[in-house]
């Protein structure tokens, strides 16, 4: 199913609703974090009726409905069948997938959409492959600018049903337009290369000066602190007890950094080569919850 063409006005509306989701994230996180109860109601309603889901029309949504498997906390109806289940945690927080993918085997339900509030994950369960490579689309409201967001959930638009097939593209507003650059993700470095890139831009179109390889990292820090997400301190490196990131500048073992950069309120060790800078940004990105294709080098 698909082929549905949303009104100008909608698309404004849903471009607001979106920032405001966004804004949401970032001034409640916490909150957010410990409660299912509160991301659902100020994060995945409002959404799904944006998207043509009334959370109060029991012909369209049904909450907590009873499976042989268990019980989804959404069902998503289609001319009175159940299309899709939804299964929603805290922000942050991430789906037992197998569990849920199990209420729609149960039911013979084709697709399960799994949602924190922020990521949105959809999986068609037909498909005769591995659990990831059921999953047909994602988004990421915290990471993505707001005219992505709406094109790949337009996937789960109730007017045109959910289908693999990108819809039309959206134009955002300038404000929140990709920026030009090359993706974190593939940027290399090989010994003795120089930094030929001079800013490094994050996905809310905020940039930060690069003077060095070593700026990559720190500025990366600096942005995820300014915006919220950098919690959970300290934050390993990928060996052994060595901190990346920690509110004091020491290791686990009590060891001090060898070259500690105060950022804000935090430390951050830059005693890597410049092909270390960049894998240790990547996977902090990961690990705050930002993917490093959205940050770009320019």
């Amino acid at each position: 199913m698909g082929g549905y063409t949303a009104p100008f006005t909608m698309l404004q509306e849903l471009v607001s609703l979106v920032d405001r989701l966004k804004k949401r994230i970032q001034d409640y996180q916490k909150e957010l974090q410990s409660s299912e109860a509160l991301t659902r109601y100020v994060l995945i309603d409002p959404l799904l009726r944006a998207l043509g889901w009334d959370t109060e029309n029991p012909e369209l949504v049904r909450p907590e409905v009873s499976t042989q498997a268990g019980r989804p906390d959404y069902a998503l109806l289609h001319g009175g069948q159940r299309l899709a289940f939804v299964g929603a945690k805290a922000l942050g927080k991430q789906e037992d997938l197998l569990q849920q993918i199990s209420y729609c085997v149960s039911e013979g339900v084709r697709y399960f959409i799994a949602t924190d509030g922020s990521r949105w994950e959809v999986y068609d369960t037909s498909i005769q492959k591995p659990l990831q490579d059921k999953k047909i689309v994602e988004w990421d409201i915290q990471s993505m600018n707001a005219g992505e967001v709406i094109r790949r959930a337009f996937t789960i638009m109730r007017y045109a049903g959910i289908t693999e097939a990108a819809p039309p593209q959206i134009e955002p507003p300038k404000t929140t337009q990709p920026p030009h650059g090359t993706p974190l993700t593939r940027i290399s470095q090989k010994p003795g290369d120089t930094l030929r890139y001079k800013k490094i831009i994050f996905p809310d179109g905020k940039s930060h000066p690069l003077r060095s390889w070593k700026d990559i990292l720190t500025s990366t820090v600096e942005w995820l602190n300014a915006t919220n997400k950098l919690t959970n301190l300290p934050i390993k490196t990928s060996r052994g007890d060595s901190y990346l990131v920690n509110t004091h500048p020491e290791h686990e073992d009590g060891k001090k950094f060898r070259f500690s950069k105060k950022v804000g309120s935090v430390y951050v060790e830059t005693h890597f080569s410049a092909r270390d800078i960049l894998r240790h940004t990547r996977r902090l990105l990961e690990i705050c919850g930002v993917k490093p294709d959205v940050v770009f080098l320019a």
